[in-house]
């Protein structure tokens, strides 16, 4: 049986590691500050608002994203994160949803 002290000297390096993974997720996720991005709602009532809020903040509408409610758009990130996201909408970069042209 370990003790004690050995689990508490390995936890710097987990949390450390997590952070890292985190990070890596976080940045891969994160929208570009202008192009097409995929919106998602995270409410029934974020999803029936999407649209709408989405054009009227400068978002153009290129396609249906891969989940239900879901749209890629072509907008700039500052106009569109902080309204959206009020409403309970998120906006990802479109590669993270495995969205855009295939590769080849």
């Amino acid at each position: 049986m370990k003790s004690l002290s050995s689990v508490r000297s390995r936890l710097p390096l987990v949390a450390q590691c997590g952070l890292i993974l985190v990070g890596l997720v976080a940045l891969y996720a994160a929208p570009p500050a202008s192009g097409t991005m995929l919106l998602v709602p995270l409410t029934r009532e974020a999803r029936a608002e999407l649209v709408p809020m989405a054009v009227a903040n400068g978002a153009r509408l290129v396609a249906a994203g891969p989940w239900a409610g879901s749209f890629l758009v072509d907008g700039q990130r500052d106009q569109l994160a902080r309204p959206l996201l009020g409403k309970g909408v998120i906006a990802l970069s479109a590669r993270a949803g495995g969205c855009g042209a295939a590769a080849g």
